[in-house]
Formats: structure tokens, C-alpha cells, sequence
């Protein structure tokens, strides 16, 4: 495709270096052992992303060039992706509460059960 510059892989810049005679040297470890590339939720853009990932945790994430809707630029929300990912707040169980509502009372339930409970919910609207 015209007009659209890519960025130049790793064996040729290797190669680019070997020719003007400077060593090839790692100047920083790699960010991630893989990268996926995704579609971001922060936003209603549904902008492409590109995700590093190493020993399967998102390090890094940025915007990807090829997306055609953001064309490799990423939004802050979009950038803070990592931030909700790895937070410690985070729900990694469904809650039931247990205590009045608004108490902010509750406790961790397994998902069958939490199924069950939509399930029942669900049926008496049935």
C-alpha cells in the first residue's frame, strides 16, 4: 500500500546495524513475550489495540497502526486499559449481599450458584 509506513522488523534493523558497523547490542529487555491484537472497551470507538503480554499478564497496551478506525492512536482511557486489569479492586467472584441493601455487605459466592439465582430470577419473569 502507498503512504503507509511500517515500522522495519527486527532482522533488518540487525541488519542496517551490521553494515554501518555497530555491534548489536539489546539495549532493553523485550516488554513481552507475545502480543495479541484486540479490540479496546473503554470507550464507544472500539479503537484496535495491540496487548504485550508476559508469563500471560498484560504489561503493556497500544493502539494499533493497521485498525482502520484509529489508525495506531490510542486515547487515555484506551492507554489506562492495564490499570483495570490489574487492579486490586477488581471482582474476581460474583457477590451476594448479605446484609441490608446499602449496607455494602457482601460475600463471595461460587458461579453455579450466582446462575442459579439469575436463573430464578429470570424464570418468575417468564
Amino acid at each position: 500500500m502507498r503512504g503507509v509506513q511500517r515500522s522495519p522488523s527486527p532482522n533488518a534493523a540487525a541488519a542496517r546495524r551490521k553494515v554501518r558497523g555497530e555491534p548489536d547490542i539489546a539495549l532493553s529487555e523485550p516488554s513481552a513475550d507475545e502480543i495479541k491484537t484486540t479490540t479496546c472497551y473503554m470507550c464507544a470507538c472500539r479503537c484496535g489495540i495491540r496487548v504485550h503480554l508476559k508469563d500471560g499478564k498484560v504489561r503493556y497496551i497500544e493502539g494499533n497502526r493497521d485498525h482502520p478506525v484509529n489508525k495506531g492512536v490510542i486515547c487515555g482511557k484506551g492507554a489506562s486499559g492495564i490499570m483495570t486489569h490489574t487492579s486490586p479492586s477488581r471482582l474476581r467472584a460474583p457477590l451476594k449481599r448479605i446484609g441490608p441493601r446499602g449496607s455494602g455487605e457482601f460475600a463471595e459466592i461460587s458461579w453455579d450458584e450466582a446462575l442459579a439465582t439469575a436463573t430464578e430470577w429470570l424464570r418468575e419473569v417468564r
